[in-house]
């Protein structure tokens, strides 16, 4: 059940991100000058509330795995949600996945591997 969490947690930080990336594609930051309609934009914006909402039920999922596990043990998991993000940039945003990246998962891979077995 414990482990449980790491996943919700994992799951909601990317999707978290997921909607945040969303949120700044609707912006147009090309100039300080427009700082004002963004500002606008981005307070009727859902998927900027989803973020938010999701970054704040990821804290939630944070500190109850943090009652279960040791943080030595818990936060090397976390990286896992840095491959989620990186495979949903590449599928949904059509991002660039290059050699370096995908080396970069086979190692954060075979650390969560090596601290779960």
């Amino acid at each position: 059940m414990a482990f449980i969490i790491i996943v919700l947690i994992i799951l909601v930080r990317t999707a978290g991100d997921i909607c945040f990336k969303y949120a700044v594609n609707k912006l147009n930051l090309t100039s300080v000058s427009k700082l004002g309609a963004n500002v606008r934009s981005m307070a009727f914006n859902p998927f900027l509330w989803a973020g938010l909402i999701l970054g704040i039920s990821n804290m939630i999922l944070w500190c109850f795995s943090l009652n279960r596990f040791d943080l030595s043990y818990a936060y090397p998991f976390l990286s896992i949600s840095y491959i989620t993000v990186i495979l949903s940039g590449k599928f949904l945003f059509n991002e660039h996945l290059d050699k370096n990246k995908i080396i970069g998962i086979l190692f954060i891979t075979t650390g969560a591997l090596v601290l779960f077995i």
